[in-house]
């Protein structure tokens, strides 16, 4: 695959970040410019890509092989995406995509098909939908669509990169490289909000009582990337699950006030067909 030209692989995105200082007395709230810079993933970025994947499948990160999954991500550095700011440090964000036909004989990615596999085995159409697409004899290649960035990120930095993201896989497929995917698996993070409990010693509760776990304060679901609604709109399917290992509930820290949060996933079936749309319709609503 041909290399493209600095200009056009690595733009800037100019985003205005609040920081808020101050004391007791007086708070302080100034508006920062910061610019984004796009690369190319890189050997360096090994161990950032590495935690934001662990991030990104959450509890269960466990269950996968992440450094022969990155080991993926940086191998092909023409196809996807990191962030920095001012071209130095970690990344702060990353997206990419890989072919789970081609890369199927991964452990990483059999791990990965056996687990989203095992997520829907309840939900029978979304089961053979999946099964159909991952059949190791099927001509129709899929992409494992991968992104995610550090919690204080704007969400405005996800268009621009679907955005490069499709020319990417359109100059590969110009390439006769492995990308002319018929779907994109696209991983995506929820959770659902829970009621604060009471800290015992702060409400001095006697020790023969037993304190109560958190119960959901509304069954709607959220979503900790925005564009990812949007997304779903898309879809082809959209399987909600649970994560396989136990994880703790984010707590709230000042009872009967904010909501904790209790993490989960889905992941979504978008077909190529529907891309141009979702990447324009980002752009709008996202004000990219």
């Amino acid at each position: 695959m041909s290399k493209r030209k600095v200009s056009e692989r690595e733009p800037k995105l100019k985003e205005n970040v609040m920081d808020i200082s101050g004391d007791e007395d007086e708070d302080m709230t100034d508006v920062v410019d910061v610019d984004f810079d796009f690369f190319d993933p890189k050997e360096i970025d090994f161990h950032a890509i590495k935690n934001l994947l662990k991030q990104l499948f959450g509890s269960d990160h466990e269950l996968f092989n992440l450094s022969e999954l990155t080991e993926l991500i940086i191998g092909q550095p023409l196809i996807g995406s990191t962030i920095k700011v001012d071209g130095e440090g970690d990344p702060y964000a990353f997206m990419s995509v890989l072919n789970m036909h081609v890369h199927k004989d991964k452990e990483c990615m059999k791990q990965i098909k056996e687990y989203l596999l095992a997520k829907c085995k309840k939900n029978h159409a979304a089961f053979d939908k999946l099964n159909t697409i991952l059949k190791e004899d099927s001509n129709q290649h899929v992409g494992l669509l991968l992104t995610d960035r550090l919690v204080n990120m704007p969400p405005q930095t996800a268009p621009p990169m679907y955005k490069m993201l499709a020319e990417e896989i359109e100059w590969a497929v110009e390439d006769k490289e492995p990308y002319e995917f018929e779907y994109y698996i696209l991983l995506s993070k929820t959770y659902k909000e829970v009621a604060p409990t009471v800290d015992e010693e702060e409400m001095a509760i006697p020790a023969t009582h037993t304190k109560k776990k958190g119960k959901m304060a509304d069954t709607i679901l959220f979503y900790f990337h925005p564009e990812d609604e949007l997304i779903s709109r898309h879809a082809d399917l959209v399987q909600d699950f649970k994560f396989t290992q136990a994880t703790s509930v984010a707590d709230s820290k000042r009872a009967f006030q904010d909501y904790g949060i209790a993490p989960s996933r889905k992941f979504m079936i978008i077909h190529k067909s529907k891309m141009p749309a979702l990447i324009k319709n980002l752009e709008e609503a996202m004000g990219a």
